[in-house]
């Protein structure tokens, strides 16, 4: 198996065997973050996965592995790709209801929708001990500030960053370990 330095050396030479290598390498995890986000859109789950390779391909010169490790930086492009999949799925749902008169239907896809990603990320949520679950809603999801939350907590900054930084590890091990990442 390439290292991620080849790969990515590779990958800017345009190298089709380092294409080849990162499908070997990260495909599956492609293809596990693809079915996750996108599990109510299966028939578009492999488009997407083609769309993370040819997005990766094409813009590896923005990978910088000084700021995240490769894995991670695809990790980041599969989750985007997967968001602009919903989105495009909510506006063809739009542009059929306004076209049907069915105004409701699209609200119903799209609520539902929500509530299924809002259940998924809870359910994340709640592999983390109650500590750090309350963290990561309060950075994550109301979207404060690490100095505003270590304010209130009378803790400093650096041991937020610290939590947020292990929780994250832990919840990547957690979906490692589920069941999608075996599909």
């Amino acid at each position: 198996m390439e290292t991620d330095e080849r790969l990515t050396e590779g990958l800017k030479a345009k190298d089709e065997t380092a294409l080849e290598g990162l499908i070997e390498k990260y495909g599956g995890l492609i293809k596990a973050i693809a079915a996750k986000h996108l599990s109510m859109l299966p028939d578009h789950i492999g488009e997407c996965v083609n769309d993370v390779l040819f997005s990766v391909w094409s813009n590896i010169e923005r990978f910088d592995p000084k700021k995240n490790s490769l894995k991670n930086w695809i990790g980041a492009v599969s989750k985007y790709k997967c968001i602009d999949y919903k989105r495009k799925y909510y506006k063809e749902l739009r542009g059929e209801a306004l076209s049907e008169d069915a105004e409701g239907e699209d609200g119903a896809d799209a609520e539902l929708i929500r509530k299924e990603t809002m259940k998924e990320i809870f359910d994340l949520l709640n592999s983390l001990d109650p500590r750090d679950r309350r963290l990561f809603y309060r950075r994550y999801i109301l979207s404060e500030s690490v100095r505003e939350i270590a304010e209130s907590c009378g803790e400093e900054p650096s041991v937020l960053y610290t939590r947020l930084s292990r929780g994250r590890k832990r919840l990547r091990r957690h979906l490692l370990r589920s069941d999608f990442y075996e599909k």
